[in-house]
């Protein structure tokens, strides 16, 4: 099977700061690092060299840049962007795996080897056309890699065409000496989009003050200018450096909100399995969160975290006040989030993609 080409597909100018870049990045690294010839189709891509650079990357593949320069696309131009990959094919082996919907729907109907991961819901013009296909019987062909398993509840897709995966970590990157420089003080690295808890974490700082507040992110997405003495505002990173700035901290923040949005004002509460989740976990750092089902499966109160009701900051600041005092808690709660990271890897992450879809021959 190592022969097959790995094809992977994403709206993306490189580098950039999003989520959805470092989940590419990090799985074409993988699946590199299992010996498959990985080529990367993006909108523009700076040299390998440099994305290595900005993502920590260890293991070489392809990156095509379909146009010359950066572009924000729109509907027509993500299906140019579509057809130049298209053309560009040749008569090898290969599978594609792509976060393009256009594109996975655009190869579907040309009768390529396509798997389209979705980590929310179809919206917009595009819904309106994978209805249509879909009503024509023209995607029996599409498989699919959900985030969530509530996303078929929507599509409905027979279980030998889709796999479940939540995202993952490389623990190697975070295997770096502890340097916890700083004392009593919690970190958030992540968006400062809505409902990520940023609010939560600035009346925290204002009902604890002798307990610092670091967080990491774009300036320009908060909603207040007035900091506090333990509230400190610190410009994104580049995602190389995240697992030096977490050596740090001994305890991390996520104080999800009933809805929490993304770029373009799409709705992950529903489906997301959060990148700083896995990170904050590889780090070895004692996780507050938020009490929510969509990650119970993976973060479990008194284990490897401390659940706390949304909002409830008389709580949380409990909480906060308790983990930094319980050194034997502590030690307990990192050791099961080290154990937990080693359980969602890129690498194992490729290997279920690969046994699904590839060994199983599913893909037509």
């Amino acid at each position: 099977m190592k022969n097959i080409e790995i094809y992977y597909v994403a709206e993306l100018n490189l580098p950039n700061k999003s989520a959805y870049s470092i989940h590419v990045i990090k799985m074409c690294e993988a699946f590199s690092k299992l010996k498959y010839k990985v080529k990367l189709f993006v909108i523009n891509g700076k040299s390998i060299n440099k994305i290595k650079n900005f993502y920590n990357i260890k293991n070489k593949f392809y990156i095509y840049s379909i146009f010359n320069s950066f572009r924000i696309l729109n509907f027509f131009s993500r299906i140019l962007f579509s057809y130049k990959i298209l053309f560009k094919l040749n008569n090898k082996d290969y599978i594609f795996i792509s976060r393009s919907i256009i594109f996975a729907l655009l190869a579907t109907i040309y009768k390529k080897k396509i798997i389209l991961e979705l980590h929310h819901e179809i919206t917009g013009l595009t819904k309106i056309i994978y209805n249509i296909l879909n009503y024509l019987n023209l995607l029996k062909n599409l498989n699919y890699i959900f985030l969530n398993k509530k996303l078929n509840q929507i599509y409905k897709i027979k279980r030998t065409r889709y796999i479940v995966l939540d995202d993952a970590v490389n623990p190697d990157d975070f295997k770096i000496k502890k340097n916890k420089k700083f004392k009593n003080t919690c970190v958030y690295i992540g968006s400062f989009f809505k409902g990520k808890g940023i609010d939560q974490i600035y009346r925290l700082a204002q009902n604890n003050p002798k307990i610092f507040f670091h967080i990491y992110g774009e300036k320009r997405f908060l909603s207040f200018k007035k900091y506090l003495r333990n509230f400190k505002v610190f410009d994104h990173i580049k995602y190389k450096k995240i697992p030096y700035i977490l050596s740090n901290y001994e305890v991390a923040l996520m104080p999800y909100q009933e809805i929490v949005k993304g770029r373009g004002s799409v709705n992950l509460e529903k489906y997301m399995s959060p990148l700083k989740m896995f990170d904050y976990l590889a780090a070895q750092l004692i996780i507050i969160a938020s009490d929510l089902k969509i990650y119970k499966h993976i973060l479990k109160n008194n284990f490897n975290c401390k659940l706390v009701k949304i909002n409830d900051d008389i709580n949380w600041s409990k909480t906060i006040i308790n983990v930094f005092k319980d050194r034997k808690k502590i030690n307990y709660l990192k050791k099961n989030a080290a154990k937990t990271a080693l359980k969602y890897t890129w690498e194992k992450r490729c290997k279920k993609i690969i046994h699904f879809f590839l060994n199983r021959r599913s893909i037509n």
